[in-house]
């Protein structure tokens, strides 16, 4: 079904690796890296905003509490202060019982940045001419991702049952993309902690493995449960 139609005490290194564009490579004892091989190709996001909510006035850039109007220099400062987040959070993570818990973690990792952090988002979003959840339909998409995150802990036991149910909470939460900005990076730690409330590690590292970024692409962009199942299969890992 669609909606409508312990903290590990392991290094954080992995997770500053994903942010960089090459593969982790262990070989005599030292990591080394390899460049990245082949990604697919997806279009940019869709938006419809025409007061002005979340943008510059004639910019596609977000307003912010830097008033920064470069768009170069706003991703860089919102790369670096996001991904030190999500360090904290591998040490004090928010545990994941409801939407109310994402909405919490989102506004700690952009906080910093935007004022509308931890808030829906009140436009339209669209990608490769693939709609998500219109505004008018958040309550249904909130209770139904509620009822998947409470199902997931009462249901999923063991690894087939965990990667089953991941992939369809990160289907659906995709297709919701509450957020105006920064679902991604949002969804991705809601699931690394739904994974560590049953004692699996699950990183989805984005940004150093080409199968993976693939993977997780293909299935959130054309909702392939097939393909994110096959990723939960390969990442996850008992703690």
């Amino acid at each position: 079904m669609r909606i409508y139609s312990k903290r590990t005490g392991k290094t954080h290194q992995s997770l500053v690796i994903s942010t960089l564009e090459y593969i982790p490579k262990e070989k005599g004892g030292k990591r080394q890296f390899q460049k990245n091989m082949s990604r697919n190709k997806y279009e940019e996001y869709t938006y419809i905003d025409y007061d002005n909510i979340y943008t510059y006035p004639d910019t596609n850039i977000l307003i912010n509490k830097f008033n920064e109007k470069s768009l170069e220099s706003l991703k860089k400062k919102e790369y670096s202060l996001v991904a030190n987040k999500i360090l904290e959070l591998y040490l004090q993570p928010i545990l994941v019982h409801s939407m109310a818990d994402i909405y919490k973690i989102h506004k700690y990792l952009f906080s910093d940045i935007y004022w509308w952090a931890g808030e829906y988002r009140k436009v339209n979003i669209s990608k490769n001419n693939k709609p998500f959840i219109p505004i008018q339909s958040f309550p249904t998409a909130e209770n139904y991702i509620n009822h998947l995150i409470s199902n997931y802990h009462r249901n999923a036991h063991n690894k087939e049952e965990i990667s089953s149910e991941l992939a369809n909470i990160l289907d659906n939460l995709n297709y919701f993309h509450p957020f105006r900005e920064g679902n991604g990076r949002t969804q991705r730690e809601v699931i690394r902690i739904l994974a560590l409330m049953k004692n699996y590690e699950a990183i989805i590292n984005v940004g150093t493995d080409d199968n993976i970024y693939n993977l997780y692409m293909d299935g959130t962009v054309y909702s392939d449960r097939t393909k994110l199942k096959i990723l939960f299969d390969n990442i996850l890992k008992k703690i």
